[in-house]
């Protein structure tokens, strides 16, 4: 999908649903949203999702309030954008441009803030910035 097309379905659910939270829009879907403490190292979220069973995020527990919002609508992203055989874990520098995890950043970015919130249009960034800046929101409690 290409960025412009996933930044307008971000935006078309966020008016949709009248909300930007990842949480609320993933209960209306029907995805199961669960936080919880994990023992794997470096554990923030992902997503499973499995032929005739309910789409299910797993975020870990140890991030802020905030952290968890923006990991929650990154796995989102990929409940909505992707199928469920995508390896999610096969991102490197070369590919992040042409990446699911690039798509989910987008949708993330898009369904969290506005254009006006940033410097330039979403749609603009380059795939770096965008990681940056959810990057940035992330952190440990």
């Amino acid at each position: 999908m290409k960025t412009k097309e996933i930044i307008r379905l971000a935006r078309d659910i966020r008016k949709n649903w009248q909300t930007n939270d990842p949480y609320v829009i993933a209960k209306k879907l029907g995805i199961i949203v669960m936080d919880g403490a994990s023992n794997v190292k470096n554990f923030k979220a992902h997503t499973i999702k499995s032929e005739n069973y309910p789409t299910f995020i797993s975020i870990n527990s140890a991030y802020t309030d905030l952290s968890k919002k923006v990991l929650c609508a990154h796995e989102l992203g990929h409940a909505i954008l992707h199928e469920d055989n995508v390896n999610y874990f096969a991102i490197t520098a070369e590919n992040v441009a042409k990446n699911v995890e690039f798509e989910a950043n987008i949708f993330a970015l898009a369904l969290l803030v506005g254009d006006e919130q940033l410097n330039m249009p979403i749609d603009k960034l380059s795939p770096y910035m965008v990681k940056s800046i959810l990057d940035f929101n992330i952190k440990l409690k």
